[in-house]
């Protein structure tokens, strides 16, 4: 019998988004073939590739993002190429990433008589606040109210944002979050020491770090401000954006403010298990603050590490839940000092970092979210999908019986 076909929709190339990725993987892990349509405004990256075994297309269509109101001629372009595409692919499901591609999903996934799978990463309309007028924004969310009532099947990143959408009329709808495998997030003490000392971090220094995007609502001049007041305190930062510059000027000034530019996923791993502290900034008046579960929190969990948030969304009920953490009131300089300096008692820092990685173990951790997808994608395809760890004990079992003495085996 052939493998279940999952036809996933993506605006970006594929570099490889890392929660698109991680879900492809696993239904890849169950036996499903996964083919990818994925949009590239740069015009840049192969037309087909196989990443890990994710069967990428790319629709070529130029573009940026930030344009406002005039994407929606791209996207009616950019739809009519998917729609072109997606009725020439088999598929036995339609996995939609976003609400700017569940639209032709629908389309496809009605023509074709197939499940469709709604992947919520975020609140969209509420991320495109301030940059398209009230008449979109409204207009986007009846559109969303629409197709979530009449869709078999929504995927979200928390617990607020679900119950968001089930009051919105969505029937059937689970959680899957941004959450990480342990075993990724897993380092030897000395390969802890060694990324440190690489980057000049003193031991016995408490090193905080902050990965993120360089943009102003990430709160990273309050961090700043912050780390000056510390002088055994280091900091390193990473990413790329629009306060880039002003991060490359304080690290050229302060020697305890590390800036290793752009971050690749491994990195962010070694760093984030290298740490004592993980320091996750957002604005709080961001309507999508509301719903935030970022993928710091998860992997703070996975590396059973501290955190600093703001008291906003699913990120700081969870550290207030696990107790893993600092809750700042509001992001200024003098809140965050409040904050390292709590951080800086080692018994404190130690306790929280306990908690964290059993939270982290007992929860919130990818182990979970694949055995959410294997359970709603079995019901989907009307399959019983099995996971790779799942098969790889049944073959271990296996070999071990056929191993024993055939009077051993009857009894």
């Amino acid at each position: 019998m052939r493998p279940k076909a999952v036809l996933m929709l993506l605006t970006n190339a594929y570099d490889p988004d890392p929660r698109v990725r991680q879900e492809a993987l696993a239904l890849i892990g169950m036996g499903c073939r996964v083919r990818l349509l994925a949009w590239d405004r740069d015009l840049k990256a192969p037309v087909t590739e196989c990443k890990e075994g994710v069967e990428v297309e790319r629709v070529f269509l130029a573009s940026t993002h930030g344009r406002g109101t005039s994407q929606l001629f791209c996207y009616a372009w950019l739809y009519l190429k998917m729609l072109w595409r997606g009725l020439r692919i088999p598929f036995d499901a339609v996995h939609c990433h976003d609400l700017d591609t569940l639209p032709i999903g629908f389309i496809l996934g009605k023509i074709k008589r197939k499940p469709i799978v709604y992947d919520a990463h975020e609140s969209f309309a509420d991320m495109l606040e301030g940059s398209v007028p009230r008449l979109v924004q409204r207009a986007l969310v009846g559109l969303e109210n629409f197709l979530i009532r009449r869709i078999d099947l929504l995927i979200t990143v928390g617990e607020k944002l679900r119950s968001h959408f089930t009051e919105r009329g969505a029937r059937h709808s689970v959680v899957v979050g941004n959450w990480k495998r342990r075993g990724d997030f897993s380092r030897t003490e000395a390969q802890n020491q060694e990324v440190r000392g690489r980057l000049g971090i003193p031991a016995g220094s408490m090193l905080v770090v902050c990965i993120t995007q360089l943009l102003r609502d990430r709160k990273i001049e309050e961090l700043l401000a912050a780390a000056n007041e510390h002088s055994d305190l280091y900091v390193i930062i990473g990413g790329k954006g629009v306060l880039e510059e002003l991060v490359v000027r304080a690290a050229a000034t302060n020697s305890r403010i590390v800036f290793v530019g752009f971050v690749s996923g491994k990195e962010i791993a070694d760093y984030t298990c290298a740490s004592d502290v993980i320091y996750y900034g957002f604005d709080p008046q961001n309507p999508n603050a509301r719903f935030s579960a970022p993928n710091k929190l998860y992997e703070a969990l996975a590396a059973g590490k501290p955190l600093i948030t703001g008291d906003f969304g699913e990120i700081a009920a969870v550290v207030r839940e696990a107790a893993c953490g600092v809750v700042l009131p509001e992001y200024d300089s003098a809140e965050i000092r409040k904050a390292l300096s709590i951080l800086e008692a080692s018994d404190v820092r130690n306790e929280m970092a306990a908690n964290a990685a059993r939270f982290g173990r007992s929860f919130l951790n990818w182990e979970k979210g694949e055995e959410v997808l294997r359970e709603k994608y079995s019901n989907l395809l009307r399959v019983r999908l099995v996971s790779a760890a799942d098969r790889s004990e049944q073959s271990e079992s296996s070999l071990s019986v056929a191993g024993r003495p055939t009077a051993e085996i009857r009894s």
